[in-house]
């Protein structure tokens, strides 16, 4: 192979316009050196390529500065000014100098400052002669010295193990792993004005690049800072950033779910593509050089590795770094440590890598934008619906557990102040009615409570059908609790389902005069009623109705001629009214249940039959886990556009129900509840002391009228009298009389 003259080589060097060519023998692997992978591991990914040299700190610069301009001072440098001396005699070439043989390990840090130490304060001054200056009795050029020497320490351990070592200390300690607006300091700091907060008095105030005692610290705020005023989040110290808030987030539903999904695709592809184009743009020209180069070497019968090409600096910026590694996926780092040590080879490889993947994405948008055109077209009109979802929240809180129980324990408050009520145009017509008393003796209900409207004209079949797809494989429980509670509560049929019990008739085991015993206590059965079928039974306390269920069995008779005259049916209640004392499980599944069919009832005024049908199989389905949320909503919406809302709550509401009556049915105290408020006694609190017998949680008082078809709850702790008597009409009729007592004396003395 003939030897190219050094002629021809600077004129290939000359041709290189990306890079920088050269033929010097190439440098033998140093000791210990770190190979592509090693150096991936080590090194991470760089910034540019190639890797910039290392840039000067603010503290490095501002030092440097301060040397020159101690320099420039006549005392230190007399020929400052004059135009024959040559430059590389100044002071500061001299400290350059000394710098230098530092860096390369010949000097160490005390020779050094020994060097530099004589130099502040001599200069370039003759120490001698005629021109000499005493510069050792100038007082101000030795403090400036100590100054900058003191400076050096500080720019000595700014790199290095032991900077790295400060800065790891600073990150564990206190305050250096977090911002400060994540700490709790209520204890710490003080509220200074609604915006800001004062530094915790062992915080470190650290400027880089600046003394403590330098005049521009003064100039800096060191005793407060900004906090946004928010609310910290349920369960945690740290307060909410008001950049982390998102108004679109808050109020999205899930129409405009899939459309920011699609527009997050479209974006992520979109830039995908642009920044593979850039890189691609980027290296076309690059590979196409060192393409040249290398077919220039084989030509002329070079050896391999006898021309050396590195890229000229910032060829390639972070962008174009973050392109490559994601084509080569996890081992993309130690492909740009490949690039950076030989791109004559790989960048032609990379290149084409790049036109692959450009072609291969540009084909996948294609049938992408396909998808992303149907998507936006099925969900534009659902998301431009915000009041649906609005809405949709509204009514779900209508029905939350805290919500239910406060409209009970607080119906006193309610019926007083009405301003008081969380009203909404979408729960107005499912608010209960708050009232202090009700003027219908026969009910007995003087105290605060709250009503609902029930009928059995609503559709209760619906629910039934609905909250026996939410319990699935539990449905026993649902049944029982249908057929020994709900349904005779309500005067309703004991199933709806197709296959139905053979008879709903209890045989009536027992007879007039027999000694029983119940779930409510022994008695002598008086009577048999037929309709509905129950037993009248005397005991100790009066005189009430058993169902046959409550029997459990036969007592033993004292004599064979009972006694069983003296029932007096004024100590029982109306058929048509029911009182019961309850649990708060049990008040909450009645309230629910009581939505649910309100709720289904006003679907069904709202639509046509057909649609009313289609709904509760899609709200069927929804339940049963066939169809997802997005699926549901849009099959409701295209039945439908009219109380979209109103339809779309009714599956978390039978959820709610659903998990309150199961809660029920593990109290196990229902049965025996039901059997005690269907002793019909007209002696309440004889009735609440049976109940309160059975479990000490019987504190909420549920009735209902079936005549004016309403349901009235009300809330009874355990340590407050339940009234008997009309406490405000007595007092009104009390005043009243005062009154006329008092005009009959006055016309007597006249």
């Amino acid at each position: 192979t003939k030897a190219r003259s050094e002629d021809r080589e600077n004129e290939i060097a000359a041709t290189a316009q990306h890079g920088k060519v050269s033929f010097d023998p190439v440098r033998p692997p140093r000791r210990n050196e770190l190979n592509t992978a090693q150096a991936s591991q080590t090194f991470g990914r760089p910034k540019v390529v190639p890797a910039e040299p290392l840039q000067p700190m603010t503290t490095e610069i501002a030092f440097f500065k301060h040397v020159k301009a101690h320099f420039n001072r006549k005392d230190l440098f007399p020929d400052l000014y004059n135009p024959t001396i040559k430059r590389r005699h100044t002071p500061y070439e001299e400290f350059i100098k000394c710098i230098h043989l530092f860096g390369a390990g010949m000097l160490n840090k005390d020779e050094l400052i020994q060097l530099l130490r004589g130099l502040f304060i001599q200069g370039n001054a003759p120490k001698s002669g005629a021109n000499a200056t005493n510069i050792t009795g100038n007082s101000m050029i030795i403090q400036a010295s100590n100054v900058l020497l003191s400076e050096l320490e500080k720019v000595l351990i700014g790199r290095g193990p032991f900077t790295t070592q400060e800065k790891t200390k600073k990150f564990r300690a206190k305050y250096g792993n977090c911002p400060l607006r994540e700490y709790d300091l209520t204890e710490l700091s003080k509220n200074i004005t609604p915006s800001y907060w004062s530094y915790p008095s062992d915080y470190p105030i650290d400027v880089p690049g600046v003394d403590s005692d330098n005049s521009v610290v003064k100039l800096l705020n060191s005793k407060c800072f900004s906090m946004a005023k928010d609310w910290p989040e349920k369960g945690k110290n740290k307060l909410k950033s008001p950049e982390s808030y998102d108004g679109v987030k808050v109020r999205r539903n899930i129409y405009e779910e899939v459309l920011c999904r699609v527009e997050d695709e479209m974006y992520e592809v979109e830039m995908a593509i642009e920044r593979n184009e850039s890189a691609l743009r980027k290296l076309e020209p690059i590979a196409e050089e060192a393409t040249r180069l290398r077919e220039l070497e084989e030509k002329d019968g070079q050896p391999i590795g006898r021309l050396q090409y590195k890229l000229n600096l910032r060829s390639l910026n972070t962008i174009h770094i973050g392109s490559i590694a994601r084509i080569y996926g996890d081992s993309g780092d130690e492909v740009i440590q490949h690039l950076l040590r030989n791109p004559l080879v790989v960048v032609p490889i990379v290149c084409k890598r790049l036109q692959e993947k450009d072609a291969e994405w540009r084909k996948v948008k294609t049938e992408l934008a396909k998808e992303w055109k149907l998507a936006l077209s099925e969900n534009a009109k659902g998301s431009t619906d915000v009041k649906c979802l609005l809405y949709k929240r509204e009514i779900e809180k209508s029905f939350a557990t805290e919500r239910l129980i406060e409209d009970c324990q607080e119906a006193k408050s309610f019926a007083k102040y009405p301003s008081k009520i969380q009203r909404h145009p979408a729960t107005n017509m499912i608010l209960p009615d708050f009232h202090l008393s009700n003027p219908d003796q026969k009910l007995a209900l003087y105290q605060p409570h709250l009503s609902v409207l029930v009928s059995r004209m609503m559709p209760h079949m619906d629910a039934y059908n609905l909250l026996a797809a939410q319990f699935g494989g539990d449905r026993s429980k649902f049944t029982k609790l249908w057929s020994g509670f709900i349904a005779p509560w309500f005067g309703l049929p004991l199933t709806y389902d197709s296959i139905v019990v053979s008879s709903t008739t209890t045989a009536m085991k027992f007879s007039p005069g027999q000694k029983v015993r119940t779930t409510v206590g022994d008695g002598q059965i008086i009577s048999i009623a037929a309709d509905p079928q129950r037993y009248k039974v005397k005991f100790s306390f009066g005189v009430g109705y058993v169902h046959p269920d409550a029997i459990a069995h036969l007592l033993p008779s004292s004599s064979s001629a009972a006694d069983v005259t003296g029932a007096d049916d004024s100590q029982l209640m109306q058929d048509d009214i029911q009182i019961l004392f309850g649990t708060e499980n049990i008040y909450l599944s009645i309230r629910l249940y009581m939505l649910l069919v309100t709720m289904l009832y006003q679907a069904k005024d709202a639509i046509a039959v057909s649609g009313y049908t289609s709904c509760k199989a899609a709200i069927v389905d929804f339940i049963k886990s066939k169809t997802d949320l997005k699926e549901f909503e849009s099959t409701i919406r295209g039945i439908t556009d009219k109380n979209v809302f109103n339809i779309v709550a009714i599956p978390s509401l039978v959820q709610s129900c659903g998990d309150a009556m199961a809660k029920v049915v593990e109290e196990d105290v229902i049965d025996i509840l039901y059997h005690c408020s269907q002793l019909k006694l007209k002696d309440l609190n004889q009735l609440r002391s049976l109940s309160i017998d059975v479990t000490e949680e019987a504190v909420y008082r549920l009735q209902i009228s079936s005549s004016a078809n309403q349901v009235f709850f009300s809330y009874i702790p355990a340590d407050v009298e339940l009234q008997l008597s009309n406490t405000l009409a007595s007092e009104k009729r009390n005043l009243e009389s005062g009154e006329n007592d008092d005009d009959t004396k006055r016309l007597k003395t006249e």
